[in-house]
């Protein structure tokens, strides 16, 4: 809050990384003097879902003061960056600013006035899909940066873009602030382990035979039999986050469970229930819904998504299916999270997840404003089950840096030959 210098930090979910950018807005707020100026600062997340939410946030939090927020993503609608004029708050996802930008020379107003750049989820740099564009919208950020510090544009001491990234799961943290930063001057970095985590959580791993006849996706279908029994043992009739490998085996989960349990209270819950099912667009969905169980993907309307957060965090709903998506960054307050099978199905075969998607799904058990204690619960292979118990110790970390630093290496290497076409 009392520095301009550029940040990197690790900590773990729910210990209030959100705040870092808060006080990083403020201190923006109070470089610009006697009231809000030109000056904008970007906020950039994976997930529609997660601008949403900091934009629902900051929009209450901001504006009284000025600060005028808009959110900026594949949904939104803008016809011409000219809106964008008397905007100071700007969420967007990799994606969207990466097509913003791309041409930064011929809309030099909009990216020269940044002077705050917010980077959530920084791990999405690991990312094999999505982490080049991540890499080159901070790259040409800070290329940015550079060209109007040597023209003399603004003063590097002081007028120049701040950049702040922070994750629950950076294994390297040095690199990241090193290129952040600048090899001469890397950003300052501040790395948390479990043992600063507000809700202390209690990991669990249940390894399940799989047979030699079985398929990936045939285990995966058995271990929806197993999920009833899991969150009456460990959910303390809690709120329960269950992550799926596909859309489809999401439904398909949802689907079993109402057959072996049910999670209405009252009437009253019945009947709320009931209100809200009326209202969804998807015909599954509320079917479901009226049993006390839900899901939630990308394939559904962003209206039915936002209806079966809103009644997750009320406690309507205590049981809800999810893809890996919603394990980024997204404010709920599963006191259980239950990883169905370690295993997804990408670009046509099954594979196992990363080290940083396990850790991010899990980080979603205990928000410290909703509970006090929490459990994660994966479910595996018994060929597999030694392994994630190591992850979830600690004791796979240095080959996890190990691999993470080769990835990046790579990845800057070839990253080279394309910067051109890039900035």
């Amino acid at each position: 809050m009392y520095t301009d210098i550029p940040m990197v930090v690790c900590a773990p979910t729910g210990s209030g990384k959100t705040v870092i950018f808060e006080l990083a807005i403020i201190r923006q707020l109070m470089n610009s003097g006697t009231g809000p100026s030109k000056a904008k600062v970007v906020y950039m997340a994976p997930m529609k879902a997660l601008c949403s939410e900091r934009f629902m946030d900051w929009k209450d939090k901001f504006e009284p003061f000025g600060l005028k927020c808009k959110e900026v993503t594949g949904d939104s609608e803008l016809d011409d960056y000219y809106e964008l004029q008397n905007v100071h708050i700007i969420m967007t996802t990799p994606e969207k600013w990466d097509s913003m930008t791309r041409k930064w020379r011929d809309n030099r107003s909009l990216v020269q006035s940044v002077r705050l750049f917010l980077i959530d989820e920084v791990h999405l740099l690991n990312d094999d899909s999505r982490g080049a564009t991540v890499e080159a919208v901070i790259s040409r950020m800070k290329t940015v940066q550079s060209t109007m510090t040597r023209n003399n544009t603004v003063s590097p001491n002081r007028e120049g873009m701040r950049l702040i990234a922070i994750s629950a799961t950076i294994p390297n943290i040095e690199d990241i602030a090193a290129w952040l930063g600048g090899i001469d001057s890397p950003a300052s970095h501040y790395s948390m382990d479990d043992s600063h985590r507000p809700v202390k959580l209690r990991k669990v791993v249940l390894g399940f035979p799989k047979g030699s006849n079985f398929s990936d996706f045939r285990f995966d279908l058995s271990l929806n039999y197993k999920l009833s029994g899991i969150i009456q043992t460990y959910s303390d009739r809690k709120p329960t986050l269950v992550f799926c490998s596909t859309r489809k085996s999401a439904q398909q989960a949802a689907q079993m469970l109402v057959k072996d349990a049910r999670f209405i209270m009252n009437s009253q819950h019945r009947q709320r229930l009931q209100r809200t099912a009326n209202s969804l667009h998807d015909s599954k969905l509320r079917e479901l819904v009226i049993c006390g169980i839900g899901y939630h993907h990308a394939g559904l309307d962003p209206t039915d998504r936002r209806n079966v957060e809103t009644m997750f965090i009320k406690g309507d709903i205590p049981v809800l299916f999810a893809t890996s998506t919603l394990a980024v960054g997204v404010n709920l307050p599963a006191h259980l999270v239950v990883i169905k099978s370690t295993a997804h199905y990408v670009m046509g075969v099954f594979q196992e997840y990363s080290e940083t998607q396990i850790l991010q799904m899990i980080g979603r058990a205990g928000r410290p404003q909703f509970d006090t204690s929490a459990t994660a619960v994966i479910l595996t292979t018994s060929a597999n089950k030694e392994k994630y118990t190591g992850l979830l110790e600690g004791t796979q970390k240095l080959e996890s840096r190990a691999k993470w630093i080769d990835q990046l290496t790579e990845r800057l290497d070839s990253f080279s030959l394309i910067q051109y076409n890039c900035f």
